[in-house]
């Protein structure tokens, strides 16, 4: 069975409860399997700040979902997402067509694998936590002009 392979970010208001957030986030991915689709990831960015205000608000709460689906289930995910008051933004991209749905759950359940066996490891040596995302905060100016 072939499925197309897409990633959608919400940007959830940051004054909601963490279990209000998650919730809708559920309900997010409940639409995606009820409607023959797979979620390979969730990726919770947390809170960060926003480009430029949307809706008066500076910061938002970030949720990746990486799914396979057929295209009629994305119309679907969009339309209850647009009708959730809770969402200010969410982008859906197309990553590859045609893909495979058991090869590419194979390769997803291995990924996830080394990913957990990666971190116990670093637990266990005393390792902290590898941050990629120190850069995403500066409010420096990097343009040259202050």
């Amino acid at each position: 069975m072939l499925q197309n392979e897409y990633e959608t970010v919400v940007i959830i208001r940051p004054d909601l409860d963490d279990a209000i957030t998650y919730s809708l986030v559920e309900k997010f991915e409940a639409v995606i399997t009820e409607n023959a689709g797979h979620l390979l990831t969730r990726d919770d960015w947390g809170k960060r700040k926003l480009a430029y205000p949307i809706a008066k608000h500076i910061k938002g709460h970030y949720v990746l979902l990486a799914h396979l689906a057929p295209p009629a289930l994305v119309t679907e995910l969009e339309r209850r997402i647009r009708n959730e008051d809770s969402v200010i933004r969410f982008l859906t991209v197309k990553i590859a067509d045609a893909v495979d749905v058991p090869g590419r759950l194979e390769q997803v359940a291995e990924q996830k694998r080394i990913r957990e066996e990666e971190e116990r490891r670093r637990r266990e040596a005393g390792e902290p936590e590898p941050d990629h995302d120190d850069h995403l905060d500066d409010e420096t100016n990097d343009d040259g002009e202050d």
